[in-house]
């Protein structure tokens, strides 16, 4: 991989990395602080929801990855062939 090829990529899993953040905290509060009100001090019970809901999309978006990778090396293989 050449040094510009390397520079996209940072560039591209900075941006991934990037939308996942904005998606989890938006789905997240959405989903744990309904009605959007947000207390000035989280609880116990809004914590373990905000964390539960971020463990469950990071761990979707390494299956997604994982299943990415695999699907882009199966294409190269298919190309070579």
């Amino acid at each position: 991989m050449s040094g510009r090829e390397a520079e996209v990529m940072a560039q591209l899993n900075q941006a991934v990395t990037q939308l996942l953040q904005n998606q989890v905290s938006k789905t997240c509060f959405n989903m744990c602080f309904q009605n959007g009100n947000f207390p000035n001090q989280m609880g116990r019970v809004e914590k373990v929801c905000l964390a539960k809901c971020m463990d469950r999309m990071f761990e979707a978006h390494a299956i997604v990855l994982q299943a990415s990778v695999e699907m882009a090396q199966a294409l190269s293989q298919d190309g070579r062939n």
